[in-house]
């Protein structure tokens, strides 16, 4: 819940603030952008997050990547049987 709040604080925050002074206020495009892409980092720390703090999450996740690696699909094998 911390990393949503710190993560998209800064962008509410913005709408707000513009939403209010309207067209006196100007912002760079950059900081705009910026923002938005502060949020959107909230998804890429998720994964992250759930993996260090859950462990049936970081088992199933090992799981996934043994039988990915170990077990790799091989799709031009032909059966002739």
């Amino acid at each position: 819940m911390g990393t949503f709040v710190a993560c998209w604080v800064p962008f509410f925050t913005w709408y707000m603030v513009s939403a209010l002074c309207g067209n006196s206020c100007q912002n760079p495009e950059w900081l705009v952008q910026t923002m938005f892409w502060i949020g959107y980092f909230n998804s890429t720390l998720n994964p992250i997050i759930y993996a260090y703090f859950n462990r049936d999450f970081r088992d199933a996740f090992k799981e996934t990547i043994q039988c990915v690696f170990l077990f790799p699909k091989k799709d031009n094998m032909q059966s002739y049987v």
